[in-house]
């Protein structure tokens, strides 16, 4: 694509495609610029981003094809962004979606309109005529604008950003696509009043077990890792498949985030609901290791795996990605079942809070299931925006 440039008082902006190893570079670097003096910025680990960027070592790209873009003013970069074509996401849609995503600018309504214009050009050319974000890279990674909730710093593979960014992308000419909700989930939620959460979940369980005798919930189990997320994946897939944006996650992914998550999760807050020995629901919750990932400043080495073996112990909240039950089974009240098991094994681990994220805007069913079982605070409030090509 060739470069885009727009004059300004301070010079040009320049958006050029990243071709050589040092503009790569210069890509991964560039948060630590836009966030620095920022309190609630987590920096990514740059060998964790330089892979999910990474054709031959990331699963996604073998169905997926992402640019990476710079825009510089002279010889300084002040924004990047990533333009991306998802065949499985179009194929599952019928559909001609573009992708864009990694975002990141400095306060800068030229640069940024400049990157936003030259992914949307990429994408054209490439024969998408819709362009959603950000997604880094798709739904299944971190993906959202926070718009709201900039008073608290993000948990575990949560986008966060300054709050000048969505008018910076309302001023490059998108609109708002979808809302995604995050909630908190604190002690006073669980234990307050008279009628305490645990006692009202402890009841419903009794019942659901007389009514279900078949039915157990167990944790993760370590001997069988891979195959128990194998089996958790297919769940998700099967369950979600008609949410807002989905697009599966292949099996390769799936292997692939067996890999990557084992050094991080806790496998006694990974659950597991069978019914006569058949998996039909299922919770993810992970530890925030973000505290951790702050103290890395993007690096493992040579320090970070240190303090983050040493750094387990003090962790005090965990995000609880999502909750799925099989369609026919829903009725018998899996999912209220599971966040109580995640809710009293938590505290028994030493875990304060939960973040319960992420939630579309208009998926009522998790949303009534989450408002009026657990009553959290809705604390954060995420935006993907769009525009036609």
């Amino acid at each position: 694509m060739p470069a885009i440039t727009r004059a300004s008082r301070t010079g040009p902006v320049e958006v050029r495609e990243v071709t050589t190893r040092s503009e790569r570079r210069a890509f991964l670097r560039l948060p630590w610029g836009i966030y620095r003096g920022d309190p609630n910025w987590v920096p990514p680990l740059l060998s964790g981003v330089a892979r999910t960027l990474d054709p031959r070592r990331n699963p996604f790209y073998e169905h997926a094809e992402s640019r990476l873009y710079l825009a510089w003013r002279g010889r300084r970069p002040v924004g990047r962004v990533a333009a991306t074509v998802d065949r499985l996401y179009n194929e599952y849609h019928n559909d001609t979606m573009g992708f864009w995503g990694f975002f990141e600018c400095e306060n800068d309504p030229e640069a940024a309109k400049a990157l936003l214009d030259g992914a949307t050009d990429d994408l054209r050319s490439r024969g998408m005529t819709q362009m959603m974000g950000p997604m880094n890279p798709s739904i299944n990674n971190e993906c959202g604008l926070l718009v709201e909730g900039f008073r608290m710093p993000p948990v575990f593979l949560m986008p966060y950003n300054p709050p000048y960014y969505p008018d910076l992308i309302l001023q490059a000419g998108l609109q708002q696509a979808k809302d995604l909700l995050a909630y908190l989930l604190l002690p006073e939620h669980i234990l307050g009043g008279d009628n305490t959460l645990l006692e009202r979940i402890a009841r419903l369980s009794g019942l659901i077990h007389r009514r279900h005798p078949g039915l157990r919930i167990r944790t993760l189990d370590t001997v069988s890792y891979e195959a128990d997320v194998l089996a958790i994946g297919t769940l998700f897939n099967t369950v979600r498949k008609g949410n807002w944006g989905f697009v599966p996650v292949t099996e390769a992914e799936l292997r692939d985030m067996a890999r990557e998550m084992k050094a991080i999760l806790d496998p006694q807050m990974v659950f597991i609901a069978e019914l006569d020995g058949r998996p039909v629901g299922c919770l993810l919750a992970l530890p925030d290791i973000n505290p951790i990932l702050r103290k890395c400043n993007g690096r493992l080495l040579p320090f970070g795996w240190l303090r983050m073996l040493l750094g387990r112990r003090s962790l005090r909240q965990v995000r609880v990605f999502g909750s799925a039950a099989l369609e026919e089974y829903r009725h018998i009240g899996i999912v209220p079942l599971l966040f109580g098991e995640v809710i009293r094994i938590a505290q028994q681990r030493g875990y304060a809070s939960a973040e319960l994220s992420w939630v579309a805007e208009g998926n009522l069913p998790p949303i009534l299931t989450i408002e009026n079982v657990l009553k959290p605070e809705l604390y954060k409030r995420y935006r993907v925006y769009s525009r036609s090509l």
